[in-house]
């Protein structure tokens, strides 16, 4: 746990002279100081490392007015708590204070008074400023503004407005999901919201949204200021306290400490004794248990009775008007709270003049709290101061007996009177133990069984989910088997059409003696194979080619494959095609040559007309093979000629190099 101690320096807040701060912080058993650091190192310095404490004995010796500390206040990080580790409303002294913890430092040294103030925190002393209530808003804006603009500006805005929205629905969920209570208040704009605004029912360290903006839109988060700085206890410890009680079928419970500060209030129609005692004893030790009405109520007797505690009765009941007069100040919610309160007050206010004196005379090595507690018991002053100064006689000189030794000692009897009161209290104790562990065994009867019936719903829903499990298992599976049964139904549907296509063709073949032509809409692959897959291309089959342009030696190529036996093309057909179809011999006939006739959408031809077509294409194939033929030959022979005419010249050259030599020679 890191804990900063700080003492002003030099200068003030309020003055001319920057103020300069001494710092010391805690962390476990070693102390680390900074002397002489500005206001802004010191806040830098705790956002940096942002301790669990920042400790002083003076708060508002960092800001010069109260709305300075405000401002401050935000700037700390949330989980920081701001302490005055003198006290809220009415501070003690520092020295005192380090007194009665056995802290010695120096006052002229703002490093040791640093020092002391956190090391006062670490032990829980103080009390944390509190400036914010426990709520925090968030506002989502528009970061720009849509202004006058011209024949777009509908769009614009409604481009702010939504992103405005989006942020809005952003945070709504990140709330949702940390599972926190809001509140959430919207301005509707053009396409979205102009503006929204949410009030959490959570304080701003809760809350894990951060600030920022967008390119049209902005977020800020805050918490709610008080309208007056509150002072809480940093450690709740057990000291004495006053009790108001009024008990019935609703129950007022006020407790006050012993200088008239409220510790708690409530009213419940749900409290029995035992919860009474147990909410009372966790908010300290009662040493006055006050009721407003006379005489006491038996409830009350049995709750000043459990904590051997002094009874405060008013004699006669309360008016009406000086309960609310009492209880104005601090502020109730019912009658109940109201009755408890004032009861509270007007034992405080009782004993109010003595515990002053208290406070003035108690030395400053003493708790004044345990010198008021005697005084109420029936001590005076001086006698109670005595119990806790009085020095120890030294060992081996006895005092010598009086005569006034055989008359009991007032404080002796009151000693006395006081052990038995404790020892009552103790069996009271126990006999509230012993009802608490009937209760406590009771519970756990109840734990047990709800834990039996947990159990039995926890199968219950496994069997539940393992069974949704497995039918949506078998949901998915029906929904494939019934895809794939309307896919097989759409295929079957399709060869029957081509079955019966099919039988029409072959029909119309008996009856009329035509060749069918088997239809291929383009002349590409894509066409090919669908038309396969259609008509069951196979070979000796004849194919009408409805489009006989473009094309590819690959798609040529489809048609040898699947053992076209004729093509009837349609259209006007590359020469390149022509030519590739004649080289792989198959026979391409154009529409002009072979007459098509379409029955029932289906093409045929007649079968003279296509043997006299192939027989044509027959003789023109043996032209061209013997055309080709002649056209290679002539080729070889031109290949001949040209080498015979290169090697004559390649003798000739020889023959001159040969007589030149000679001619050299002689």
């Amino acid at each position: 746990m890191s804990i900063f101690g700080v003492d002003i320096a030099s200068g003030s807040p309020g003055s001319h002279r920057a103020p300069s701060y001494s710092m010391v912080i805690l962390e476990g058993d070693s102390a680390i100081p900074h002397h002489m650091i500005s206001r802004h190192k010191l806040i830098r310095m705790i956002r940096e490392r942002q301790p669990e404490i920042v400790a002083m004995d003076n708060v508002h010796e960092l800001a010069e007015s109260h709305r300075d500390l405000i401002n401050l206040l935000r700037r700390l990080p949330p989980t920081t708590k701001l302490v005055q580790v003198t006290g809220g409303e009415r501070p003690e002294s520092l020295v005192r204070l380090a007194r009665w913890n056995g802290i010695t430092f120096d006052r002229t040294k703002p490093l040791e008074e640093a020092e002391a103030s956190a090391r006062l925190a670490a032990r829980g002393i103080g009390a944390v400023v509190s400036a914010f209530e426990d709520k925090t808003l968030i506002k989502v804006s528009r970061r720009r503004s849509p202004g006058r603009g011209g024949w777009s500006q509908n769009r614009y805005t409604r481009k702010i407005h939504g992103s405005v929205m989006a942020l809005t629905r952003e945070v709504e969920r990140q709330l949702r999901e940390a599972g926190l209570e809001y509140s959430l208040r919207t301005v509707e704009g053009l396409g979205g919201f102009a503006r929204a605004e949410f009030l959490v029912e959570a304080s701003r360290d809760k809350v894990h949204i951060n600030p920022g903006y967008s390119v049209d839109a902005q977020l800020k988060v805050q918490s709610i200021e008080r309208p007056a700085l509150q002072y809480r206890p940093l450690l709740h410890r057990r000291g004495y306290i006053i009790v108001g009680l009024d008990p019935g079928t609703t129950t007022g419970i006020a407790a006050l400490n012993l200088k008239g500060d409220l510790v708690d209030l409530i009213s419940s129609r749900a409290m029995s004794s035992s919860d009474v005692i147990e909410w009372i004893a966790a908010r300290g030790r009662p040493l006055i248990v006050a009721t407003d009405v006379s005489p006491t109520p038996g409830a009350v007797e049995r709750v000043k009775r459990a904590f051997n505690a002094v009874l405060f009765s008013p004699g006669a009941d309360m008016a009406g008007e000086e309960k609310i007069a009492l209880g104005k100040e601090l502020g109730y919610k019912n009658d109940h709270e109201r009755d408890a309160l004032a009861a509270a007050l007007a034992a405080f206010r009782k004993y109010k003049n003595k515990f002053m004196q208290v406070e003035k005379k108690a030395p400053a090595e003493v708790d004044p709290d345990e010198i008021k507690a005697l005084v109420v018991r029936g001590y005076s002053i001086e006698n109670a101061i005595a119990e806790f100064t009085q020095q120890p006689l030294p060992e081996g000189r006895p005092l010598a007996p009086t005569p006034e030794a055989a008359t009991p000692d007032p404080d002796t009897v009151s000693l006395r009177q006081h052990i038995q009161q404790l020892s009552e209290q103790v069996r009271t104790l126990r006999s509230y133990v012993d009802e608490l562990r009937a209760q406590l065994a009771e519970r756990d009867a109840d734990l047990q069984r709800a834990n039996e019936r947990l159990d039995r719903l926890k199968d219950k829903t496994s069997r539940e989910i393992k069974r949704d499990h497995e039918i949506r298992i078998r949901d998915k599976e029906i929904e494939r088997l019934r895809s794939i049964l309307r896919s097989e139904r759409k295929y079957t549907k399709k060869l029957k059409k081509n079955v019966i296509a099919r039988r029409k063709a072959e029909r119309i073949e008996e009856v009329k003696g035509l060749r069918r032509l088997k239809p291929v809409a383009a002349f590409s692959k894509e066409a090919v194979l669908a038309a396969a897959e259609r008509y069951a291309l196979s070979e000796g089959d004849l194919v009408l080619l409805e489009d006989a342009s473009g094309g590819g030696k690959s798609t040529a190529e489809l048609f040898r494959e699947k053992g076209v036996a004729a093509i009837v093309a349609e259209g006007e057909m590359a020469q390149t095609m022509q030519e590739y179809f004649l080289d792989l011999g198959l026979p391409v006939f154009t529409s002009s040559e072979i007459a098509v006739q379409r029955i029932d959408g289906l093409p045929f031809v007649r079968p003279e007309e296509l043997e006299a077509a192939r027989e044509r294409w027959e003789e023109q194939q043996k032209a061209r093979k013997a055309r080709l033929e002649a056209e290679r030959l002539e080729s070889l022979f031109q290949d001949y000629r040209a080498e015979r005419i290169k090697e004559e010249r390649r003798k000739k050259r020889m023959g001159q190099k040969e007589m030149v030599g000679e001619e050299r020679y002689d």
